[in-house]
């Protein structure tokens, strides 16, 4: 834990140098730049009228790529510019499409405004409601996203000269991952809640990414404390240092500070895996329900925040969910009943020729597997021998002589010619009702 909190530290002791780096880097940068006036995208202020109230500095942002750069102030006040983006209709060829407004500035120096309109966003800079929320808390970001079905402005409020660009994606291929990742844990729960192996690696899991939350409450099962006590500040203390550190990740993987992220991975690993290992895994029937439960809930919430159109995310997991309800028998039942109706399997039916090649094939083939398993230890000659009325044939048969005999076949023949005459016989005495009227006739006649 001690070194978590050394992780968490690093930011606020390099913050100076850091800052003065970012500055220098950005200020490089925008004058490597080359300028962007003549560009066809780039977008300037006209009066905007809402509510019969007409507002300056806004933007118009409606399409993918294009920008407004604010040039800095000379005044030296800060000063508030709204940036608007008109939805679209809703569309399930747009279920994983995103939008965002991307600011290129160098400084912290700044406040941000949201809202679904300019009165909106002028009301919030006037009262300040949002400056210091969105400003304090660590995941202040210079990205904001949008809702593409949703109308939204933003209002930035600085006095240094800056550049917000809209992206726009068709397809989010992040958004994707996560239906698809929700989808599978929905459908795997049942197997994973019972998986000794998912059970270790989600216990040391949750051990590196919430260690500290779990020393907290630890510590609250230890000292006895209700939640509402310094126990709840502590809880509020571990969140805000957990976001933090996960907002800063990409800088802790440098070179100046991997080797303490490999030293805690590995002391809260062992940690996490002792605990997980001295506990075990589940083996209450209830308790493995309410795991796969849990994740099947999960899994559904995940599918419903992977995409910005929420009415069909939403019938998706409603779907997802019905489906599950049904018993396993209906579903058996139901997709038989499917396969026999619309995929019925086509049946090639053989002539004789076919029939009598195939026959004589398979039947070779299974003689050659019997002399192959005759000739093996396996089949235990000399026992099968001494049950045998005639085990010189069956040791011919072994060698390589025919099955049967020149007598057997002779005599299959011979049954087989006067079978068939027999039957022609038969079929001379069988008359149609025309035929036996024809011949009682004749018999009168006669």
């Amino acid at each position: 834990m001690l070194i978590f909190i050394i992780l968490v530290s690093l930011p606020f002791q390099h913050a100076a140098v850091s800052s003065d780096k970012s500055s220098s880097i950005s200020r490089t940068k925008s004058e490597n730049q080359e300028p962007k006036a003549d560009s066809p995208l780039k977008v300037f202020s006209t009066p905007w009228v809402e509510d019969g109230v007409t507002h300056h500095d806004v933007f118009n942002l409606d399409l993918k790529g294009k920008f407004a750069n604010i040039p800095a102030r000379t005044d030296g006040y800060d000063h508030l510019s709204t940036f608007c983006y008109p939805s679209v209709p809703l569309s399930i060829s747009l279920f994983w499409s995103s939008a965002s407004m991307k600011m290129d500035l160098p400084s912290q120096n700044y406040h941000v405004y949201i809202g679904p309109n300019v009165t909106s966003v002028v009301t919030l800079a006037q009262s300040s409601q949002s400056a210091w929320f969105y400003s304090k808390l660590p995941w202040r970001s210079k990205e904001f996203k949008l809702s593409p079905f949703e109308d939204a402005c933003i209002g930035v409020q600085t006095k240094e000269e800056y550049t917000i660009t809209l992206q726009w994606k068709h397809v989010n291929y992040m958004m994707v991952v996560v239906t698809m990742t929700g989808l599978a844990i929905f459908w795997m729960a049942p197997t994973l809640c019972r998986n000794t192996f998912f059970h270790y690696t989600t216990g040391i899991s949750l051990g590196l990414l919430m260690s500290i939350v779990l020393l907290t409450y630890l510590a609250q099962r230890r000292f006895k404390q209700s939640l509402f006590s310094w126990v709840g500040v502590a809880y509020s203390l571990s969140l805000y240092l957990m976001t933090r550190t996960w907002l800063n990740i990409k800088e802790y993987l440098t070179e100046q500070y991997i080797h303490l992220v490999i030293g805690y991975v590995l002391v809260a690993g062992i940690i996490s895996f002792t605990v997980v290992y001295r506990m075990g895994p589940p083996s209450n029937p209830r308790t493995i329900n309410l795991i796969q439960w849990s994740m099947q809930f999960v899994s559904l919430v995940m599918v419903v925040m992977s995409s910005y159109h929420q009415p069909a995310s939403l019938l998706l997991s409603i779907i997802l969910l019905l489906w599950s309800a049904i018993p396993a028998s209906l579903k058996s039942g139901a997709n038989t009943q499917i396969r026999k109706r619309f995929f019925k399997p086509q049946i090639k039916l053989l002539s004789e020729n076919d029939y009598n090649t195939q026959a004589h094939e398979e039947t070779r083939k299974a003689l050659e597997q019997l002399k192959a398993f005759c000739r093996s230890p396996a089949s235990k000659p000399w026992q099968t021998v001494a049950r045998l009325r005639t085990p010189g044939r069956f040791a011919e048969f072994i060698e390589g002589s025919p099955h049967l005999t020149e007598a057997e076949v002779m005599e299959y023949s011979h049954w087989d010619y006067n079978t068939d005459d027999e039957d022609g016989d038969e079929r001379e005495d069988v008359y149609t009702d025309d035929e036996e009227a024809d011949a009682a006739s004749d018999d009168n006649r006669d």
